[in-house]
């Protein structure tokens, strides 16, 4: 066979299995660069100074940029919001932190800073005005969780609860308690305050809590034996006041202490602390007969894990999503269940 013959054979036995008019092209293949824009967390603070707690958590949380604003108001999220938007391509990792001691200016924060939003450059919102979101939900899912563990009760429905203090920290859990539908007390220690200011404020909260939560009562009680009459039935005290005051004396928690169980909860991590004979360290302790007791420590380390982990989660969301009391709060539950 000759060499033509030999050529033309295998032509058609590659027509035959490709056809005659099959183009055979070499399509580059397009590889998908990872996303390398920073991610940024701008931390809107109305303070004067930004906490650098929150800014050291953003950071270890994985954000590559903390940007703190403080002495920040609503009237300027707008240009702000837009101004960081509006400069990175859509959906940029880009978050929003507010934060600061002004609880009330820090809700009109967000709202703002949620209304000054632009689809498509829409990102996540985190909430958590001096810690109050994060701690408050610590301090409600651990009492449901040693109040399980200890006797068996699933849920603080219909409990009564006392809170000691009338700050962000105590406004927040007042309202994740009446929306568990407890019995809730708000008691203000502070002498400098008065019952128009926190009548005002538990209305603030009870519309907040919404109209299926139970109504939240507020009760001024700047003298420790009224603090007695208020706690001494109290299936749970939480001691939510400020840093180094205390609100009740040792003879009263001995006085409080009947022999029914009762889970009492300090936040405050200053001596003297809140609860006389409750320590940092103590969780879930029996501090006085049939009272156990939650310290600032152990408290400490389920709010820290609650921030950390939204912090975390707002790194890796794209879009709108809103980090507020509702989501710490389930956070703090199912961090809680894993252990």
């Amino acid at each position: 066979m000759s060499k033509i013959t030999q050529e033309k054979d295998i032509n058609r036995q590659i027509e035959s299995v490709l056809g005659k008019r099959t183009i055979l092209e070499l399509t580059p293949i397009k590889i998908k660069k990872a996303d390398l824009s920073d991610k940024i967390c701008f931390f809107f603070d109305t303070d004067d100074n930004a906490s650098p707690f929150d800014i050291n958590m953003a950071y270890d949380a994985g954000f590559d940029i903390v940007v703190p604003i403080s002495k920040m108001t609503a009237d300027q999220v707008p240009k702000l919001v837009q101004d960081a938007i509006f400069s990175r391509k859509p959906k940029a990792p880009t978050t929003f932190f507010i934060g600061g001691s002004n609880v009330k200016e820090g809700e009109k924060i967000a709202k703002e800073v949620v209304k000054s939003l632009v689809p498509p450059f829409e990102c996540p919102v985190i909430i958590d005005p001096r810690g109050s979101h994060t701690t408050a939900s610590a301090v409600v899912a651990k009492t449901i969780q040693d109040m399980k563990e200890k006797y068996g009760i699933e849920s603080i429905k219909n409990k009564k609860i006392v809170i000691f203090g009338a700050g962000p920290v105590a406004g927040i859990a007042a309202i994740l308690g009446a929306k568990s539908e407890s019995q809730v007390f708000l008691v203000e220690t502070w002498d400098k305050s008065n019952k128009e200011i926190l009548m005002k404020l538990v209305e603030e909260l009870n519309e907040e809590a919404g109209k299926e939560a139970t109504q939240i009562k507020g009760i001024f009680a700047p003298d420790p034996e009224e603090r007695y009459q208020i706690a001494k039935d109290a299936d749970v005290i939480w001691s939510l006041a400020a840093a180094g005051v205390e609100i009740l004396s040792r003879d009263l928690m001995e006085r409080i202490s009947n022999g029914e169980k009762k889970i009492v909860v300090d936040i405050n991590l200053v001596p003297p602390y809140g609860i006389e004979g409750i320590k940092p360290k103590h969780d879930n302790d029996e501090i006085y007969p049939g009272i156990f007791g939650i310290g600032a420590l152990a408290l400490g380390r389920l709010k820290v894990n609650v921030e950390g982990k939204i912090l975390k989660e707002a790194v890796a969301t794209k879009g709108l999503k809103i980090f507020d009391y509702n989501y710490a709060f389930n956070v703090a539950k199912t961090l809680l269940a894993r252990e």
